[in-house]
């Protein structure tokens, strides 16, 4: 019945369906893929929509189990891997206190009856989104200086539970020691799970990806001190609640991302809400030492002559402002090729496992054929 609905927007993953004064709208997650911010690559996996649909309400639906956050202040695991004063301070923040008495807030409405769980729906709250607009060669955020409710936060909120090989902070921050005590180290760490999560920041509502000092986002979304701090103290319960739940999935949680929305509580002040989804394309998983994620399809590209086109496209794109994908197709006349046959069953294959073990957890059920699991997956790929 949803297919039928207006596409008020359709984005590189999903489409948003609906009427733009409706209280709610429709999430469409397509079978298509994103990689390196280009948006819509040339094939489609196969049920991949259904796969992130159901990852998706099943982390909304966990993150309301008031049960379960009061649980993760005896975890013997964080306990194990993380600072115990860090850990003592999150515990007596009223933000913690919020999640073990409400839950987490989010936008998914997951009652509506009309929407099965195992669609490629997911019916959420209906928030603004308030594009910057280009003032004089840079973007313009003075909107948000209006302390806007019922809108997205236009930050894409980072966690880092650990640092993987690989990873995008310690090859921007190399030896810089000063850099990273902006971030909370004293001296320069090594790989690995780290004493405590660190929230990185960057642009959501421009072409790609801005990092951002944690000043510069403060500043970019009008953020007030003790909503800066709720912020971040958010992100990190969101980041050590995910880390305990993969690790009973016999999954290691390294990094990820959320998306953020302000709304208005009873008395009139801002509070945050999760929004957007959550799923395998939102966070960096391993088993057993080997990646977890669709890091695999990154790969198949990286040696490719469009990837090489496309990053001087996007250093060309900072210098005179114009959209790195644009430059790429006309200037350097290049876009992907397709995917071969292995590396589509691979992908198909880790979307629909991985929503079974989501699923199984949370709901107890598998939507996918049993085969999809963890076991099956790491035998034949990893």
């Amino acid at each position: 019945m949803f297919d039928n609905s207006p596409v008020l927007y359709r984005g590189s993953v999903k489409n948003v369906r609906g009427v733009v004064s409706d209280p709610s709208l429709i999430f469409e997650f397509s079978d298509r893929f994103s990689v390196f911010d280009w948006g819509e690559m040339p094939n489609e996996l196969q049920e991949k929509g259904k796969s992130l649909a159901i990852m998706g309400k099943c982390f909304f639906r966990h993150f309301e189990n008031t049960h379960y956050w009061k649980e993760l202040k005896d975890s013997d695991l964080l306990k194990k891997h993380f600072d115990s004063t860090f850990l003592d301070s999150l515990w007596k923040s009223t933000t913690f206190q919020k999640f073990c008495n409400e839950g987490l807030s989010h936008h998914a409405v997951l009652d509506d009856k009309n929407i099965g769980w195992d669609t490629p729906f997911l019916k959420v709250k209906n928030i603004d989104i308030h594009r910057p607009v280009i003032t004089d060669g840079s973007y313009d955020y003075s909107f948000y200086q209006n302390n806007p409710t019922n809108c997205l936060v236009p930050l894409e909120v980072i966690y880092r539970i650990g640092l993987a090989p690989g990873n995008s902070l310690s090859k921007r921050l190399g030896s810089n020691l000063e850099a990273w005590k902006n971030y909370g180290f004293k001296e320069i760490p090594g790989e690995g799970i780290i004493p405590f999560p660190i929230i990185d920041f960057s642009t959501k509502l421009e072409p790609g990806d801005r990092y951002l000092s944690s000043l510069e986002a403060k500043g970019l979304a009008n953020l007030s001190t003790n909503e800066f701090d709720e912020l971040v103290r958010l992100t990190q319960l969101v980041a050590l609640n995910l880390f305990v739940f993969h690790n009973e999935i016999d999954l290691l949680l390294w990094d990820g991302k959320i998306e953020l929305a302000w709304t208005e509580d009873s008395l009139g002040r801002r509070r945050f809400m999760l929004v957007d989804s959550v799923g395998i394309d939102e966070i960096r998983l391993t088993h057993k030492g080997k990646s977890f994620s669709k890091e695999f399809l990154r790969e198949f590209y990286k040696n490719s002559s469009w990837y090489r086109n496309l990053e001087s496209a996007k250093n060309e794109s900072l210098h005179i402002g114009m959209n790195f994908k644009t430059i790429c197709l006309e200037k350097y006349l290049s876009s992907p090729e397709s995917l071969d046959d292995f590396t589509k069953t691979k992908a198909k294959a880790i979307y629909k496992s991985y929503a079974n073990e989501v699923s199984m957890k949370v709901l107890g059920i598998n939507f996918f054929e049993s085969n999809f699991n963890l076991a099956q997956y790491s035998k034949r790929y990893l």
